[in-house]
């Protein structure tokens, strides 16, 4: 193994390097990069930030697991999504009309 790290014995001349000047730089704007990564089709492995919720509730919330025919889980759902309700919301407001 040599210690060349892939230059062979010819060695570079570097005496015409200079760093960029700034004013070169500034003109870049800093986003080029992941433009033309997502032009790519990369996508970021960015963290995503999770945004803490803001509305507080009158009362301790807690969680229920429900186990149902998939049938009426998706009713459910589906009346979920048509009027808007969170499941919380929704659960409520069916055992209030069902007088429970």
């Amino acid at each position: 193994m040599t210690n060349d790290f892939g230059f062979g014995k010819r060695k570079l001349d570097i005496s015409d390097f200079k760093p960029r000047d700034e004013t070169q730089l500034s003109n870049v704007p800093h986003d080029t990069g992941d433009e033309a990564a997502q032009r790519a089709g990369f996508v970021s492995r960015e963290a995503v930030q999770r945004v803490e919720r803001v509305r507080k509730s009158k009362e301790p919330i807690d969680q229920a697991f429900i186990r149902a025919p998939i049938s009426v889980i998706n009713r459910f759902k589906i009346h979920c999504n048509e009027t808007g309700m969170s499941y919380g919301e929704a659960l409520d407001d069916l055992m209030r009309k069902a007088g429970v």
